[in-house]
């Protein structure tokens, strides 16, 4: 009879124990403390809402690479190829380093040329959109997340101490398309998208960082593959055309800050 108990209760365990370890875990007890920062680092992105209208998209001013500059270039905001909503230097394009605060614009509203900060003093815009990623992704990449951020933290804490009042987006960069002449990078069209990619990886954890909003429109005119779409290149692999413009801008309109 002993024997038998024994028997039953050995058995007994061993269901149990099998019974453990097939039975997936609670919902709950899979959450552990980096799936709540992602949590909420996705809250910063910037989700659909309503169209906003050209009201909303007017109070914006832009700032960031070539990409960014061929707003202007383009005429697709207010005021035409004659915008004052586009800041950058003469040659059009900006580099994220360590020198972003020593940068002089020219200044749209007078032609002067005035650091970002002086800019913001005068101009205490509603939003700001703020687009880096290309320019030097290679090395930046290379040189590790710090650097590139120490140098986004740079140009923030400029815009909060020259302008607190002014919201703040970062803007995702674009993928490069496949035709993208590669000559000066040493590197291929798919590692320079993963290098893209891991920018805009940092840049929303600065967005988190800062508590500012994230507008993620890497995907927007990205094809299944996840370059550029030939259609939205103008035939060099990375500057857009006029209706991927549009599309951006129809993508902040029905994106507004939250």
């Amino acid at each position: 009879m002993k024997r038998n108990l024994l028997s039953i209760s050995l058995s007994l365990l061993l269901l149990l124990s099998l019974s453990s370890c097939t039975e997936p875990p609670s919902v709950t007890a899979g959450l552990t403390e980096e799936s709540d920062t992602q949590a909420t680092v996705s809250s910063v992105i910037l989700k659909q809402t309503e169209d906003r209208g050209q009201e909303y998209l007017d109070r914006f001013i832009f700032f960031g690479e070539s990409t960014t500059y061929h707003l202007k270039n383009r005429g697709v905001l207010s005021g035409g190829t004659d915008t004052k909503q586009v800041w950058g230097p003469d040659n059009g394009t900006v580099n994220l380093d360590t020198a972003i605060r020593s940068l002089r614009i020219r200044y749209p509203e007078t032609g002067e040329y005035l650091t970002v900060g002086e800019a913001l003093r005068r101009k205490k815009p509603a939003y700001l959109l703020l687009c880096f990623g290309l320019n030097g992704a290679v090395q930046k990449v290379r040189q590790g997340e710090a650097y590139y951020k120490d140098c986004y933290r740079l140009l923030l804490d400029e815009v909060r101490a020259a302008s607190p009042d002014t919201k703040i987006l970062l803007q995702a960069c674009y993928p490069v398309s496949a035709n993208m002449d590669m000559s000066r990078y040493t590197c291929t069209v798919d590692e320079l998208n993963g290098y893209i990619r891991t920018i805009n990886g940092w840049t929303l954890e600065l967005a988190e960082e800062y508590g500012i909003r994230y507008l993620d429109t890497a995907a927007l005119l990205a094809d299944s593959d996840g370059f550029l779409r030939s259609e939205y290149q103008n035939g060099d692999g990375h500057h857009l055309t006029t209706a991927a413009y549009e599309a951006v801008l129809h993508y902040i309109r029905t994106h507004g800050y939250q």
